[in-house]
């Protein structure tokens, strides 16, 4: 036995065990990533701690910035070579999905936007790995965006027919993602194991101001502390024979963790910080074996030759893991507290806006169940009135399904137009709730079927209705474009102009938002993605919004063109005018695994450069882009009354996509003299998803301080 401080040897053999560690934090083009050089060097120490993995540190090689593909693949290969037991390779860097060819390219330093040969195919990792040599055990860790399908970078990005888009690939491609990465692995000798920071279609994080990446950090917070009370681990088989079910060959309780040990424990930080969940795959159940030492189990008594351990509590002493236990769990509670707290920490809001009050309708349409609140507030500055689910799964006449609602624009106190993103693309008029001794539900009243001219594909995200309500204004992802539409029969009227670097560099995610300042003098226009040369900075999206000048009912020009950037790992869903070049922005996505994140942010354009002739927003200073609040994060509202089809942090939460404020302030209530903002969502024609309507009360204004 080594001097290892007491604790047992790891059940595989270090000394003939090898790890290559790569990562990117430094790009010619792309977004730096500064925390991935202190991955690397963590991770090396952990591996070779002799308390916790305790290789040689001759076996472990760190590989920071490549500059060649060679330069990154040959130690791989060399190790592959050279290591008899285990062999660990890591990757830390941005990632790009090729939605032609369906793989995944990680990246060097060098990497360019429409360039594959700059990246290097993950594929060619996986030869590497899969020849008929040693070792017996291959772990592969992968600490980038969409790693789980395999997975896009943190920026998250595609490479599509040779020019690299930042809008994400397909669903259809992403979703064979997965089954590509293991292709081939059944090859290797031995056996495979894969952990992924990210689901397919979720963005890993490297969270500004922290010393590691979000799933990196807590990888290696496990390794350090260890878990109390893990369950035992079993030997590693010698030809990975072991059958199916077979119980472990102990070495004794909790003195090593398995891979299903950790991922399980960081997979538990992660949701508690509200964060990207990982993902594992093995074949012949590796994540059961033993990896590393476990630091929270006991030392192993050093027993003197012929007689009992000096000190020994004798067999009955469990004080010290019992105490260990308590530690964890107190920590445990630390930590989802002070997500909590994240969560919850809102910045107040003044000046609010000046509208005379009148009457409105009763909004409190729906009751509690299990005696846990279904309305209340959310933050400082939002209430949660209520939710319906009156017109999930519901049929206009008994004919045509209420369902991909996508956008949502008020018409009155308690009406609202609803846009359907399926074709062929309808809205349909709502009525939202009434007065009365009980409240009534959602419910459509009414449809109209849109008619648009040119042929082609149709896919609208974004509605206003213009004053007088005789039109509506539609943008559509497909094409992209925007058009007029005829309410009372849903003609085509025309089509406003767009930019050209609007129709150029955008990628199959474009215009997804639409709003009108309440005088209809301008018009807003959100990108759901960023441009194929603006990309994003540490998992944020660099957005655009262009503002469009003119009057309702008739001609529209562009006018200027603001930067927005996103929440990390957030798209922008919608937003809403509320003068004065001040908006409301709808920013959500979904996490496999974790559910829906839906978030309110507040947006000042006002001292916003015009990003019109801007190139590429990567240059841009942050207080180019447009100065931000947030109201709230839906996560806080109350969750009684609400169900969920899928795992949701909140079952509150579905897919939020359309979002109008309402006509005037409350008149009564605990929330007077607030707005009504209304949500819908987009149930995709899933049945995993719920067409879902929120009411909230919102106090609306500028940041207090800024």
């Amino acid at each position: 036995m080594t001097d290892n401080g007491g604790y047992p040897d790891p059940v595989f053999n270090p000394a003939e065990s090898a790890c290559v560690i790569i990562g990117v934090d430094s790009y010619t083009t792309l977004p730096q990533l500064p925390a991935v050089r202190n991955n690397l060097k963590a991770l090396r120490a952990a591996l070779t701690d002799r308390t916790i993995g305790g290789m040689p540190k001759r076996n472990c090689r760190v590989v920071l910035n490549p500059r060649t593909i060679t330069a990154a693949l040959r130690p791989v290969e060399q190790a592959v070579h050279t290591a008899k037991d285990t062999l660990i390779v890591y990757y830390a860097g941005h990632g790009f999905l090729d939605s032609k060819q369906e793989g995944l390219y990680l990246t060097l330093p060098g990497t360019e936007a429409g360039k594959l040969h700059s990246g290097i195919p993950y594929a060619w990792l996986r030869s590497v790995l899969g020849t008929r040599t040693p070792p017996r055990l291959r772990i592969v860790i992968l600490d980038c965006c969409y790693s789980g399908s395999v997975i896009k970078g943190m920026s998250a990005g595609t490479m599509a027919g040779g020019a690299m888009s930042t809008a994400a690939a397909t669903q259809l491609a992403s979703s064979r993602l997965g089954e590509a990465l293991f292709e081939g692995m059944d090859s290797m000798e031995g056996v495979s194991y894969l952990l992924t920071s990210t689901p397919w279609n979720v963005e890993a994080l490297a969270p500004e101001g922290e010393e590691y990446t979000a799933f990196t950090g807590e990888f290696l917070r496990v390794l350090r502390e260890g878990i109390p009370g893990a369950q035992a681990a079993g030997r590693v088989p010698e030809a990975a024979s072991s059958e199916p079910g077979e119980p472990p060959d102990a070495n004794g309780p909790d003195t090593h963790l398995t891979l299903e040990a950790i991922y399980r424990e960081v997979r538990r930080a992660l949701r508690a910080k509200n964060r990207p969940l990982p993902q594992q795959q093995s074949q012949n159940s590796i994540e059961k074996l033993p990896f590393v030492r476990n630091r929270a189990a006991r030392p192993v008594p050093q027993v003197p030759q012929g007689g009992q351990a000096a000190g020994a509590g004798g067999p009955g002493d469990g004080a010290t893991d019992r105490e260990l236990e308590r530690q964890r769990e107190r920590q445990r509670e630390e930590e989802e507290q002070e997500a909590r707290k994240r969560r919850t920490r809102r910045r107040g809001l003044i000046a609010s806006l000046c509208v005379a009050a009148v009457a409105v309708p009763s909004f409190v349409w729906w009751q509690s169940r299990d005696e846990v609140p279904s309305s209340g507030d959310c933050s400082d500055d939002v209430a949660l009135i209520g939710h319906s689910d009156a017109l999930d799964g519901v049929e206009y006449e008994a004919a045509v399904p209420v369902d991909g609602l996508s956008a949502l624009a008020m018409a009155g106190p308690s009406r609202a137009w609803a846009l359907a993103d399926n074709s062929p693309g309808r809205i349909f008029e709502l009525d939202l709730g009434t007065t009365g001794a009980s409240p009534p539900a959602a419910r459509a009243i009414d449809m109209r079927t849109l008619h648009p001219t040119g042929g082609g594909r149709f896919d609208g995200e974004g509605l206003v209705l213009e004053q007088g309500g005789r039109t509506v204004l539609v943008a559509s992802e497909a094409g992209p474009s925007i058009r007029r539409f005829r309410v009372s029969d849903g003609a085509e009227l025309g089509r406003i102009e767009l930019p050209h670097n609007l129709v150029r560099w955008a990628g199959p995610e474009n215009l997804e938002a639409l709003g009108a300042s309440p005088d209809g003098r301008y018009l807003y226009a959100g990108l759901e993605a960023p441009l194929f040369r603006d990309g994003k900075a540490r998992g944020r999206s660099l957005l655009r919004i262009q503002r469009f000048k003119g009057t309702p009912g008739g001609t529209y020009v562009a006018d200027k063109q603001y930067a927005y950037q996103s929440a990390a790992g957030l798209r922008m869903s919608e937003l809403v005018a509320l003068g004065g070049d001040r908006l409301l922005v709808l920013e959500t996505n979904h996490a496999e695994g974790q559910g829906n994140a839906v978030r309110i942010f507040g947006a000042d354009l006002s001292r916003a450069k015009d990003v019109s002739k801007v190139e590429s927003l990567q240059s841009e200073p942050v207080d180019a882009f447009a100065k931000k609040w947030e109201p709230v994060d839906l996560v806080t509202c109350p969750r009684g009354g609400s169900a969920a089809a899928q795992p949701q942090l909140n079952p509150l939460l579905e897919n939020a996509e359309g979002m109008a404020l309402g006509t005037a302030p409350l008149a009564s209530g605990p929330y007077k003299g607030r707005l009504p903002l209304f949500l819908v969502s987009d149930n995709n024609n899933s049945p995993h998803q719920i067409t879902r309507v929120y009411a909230l009360a919102i106090r609306v204004g500028r940041p207090a301080a800024e």
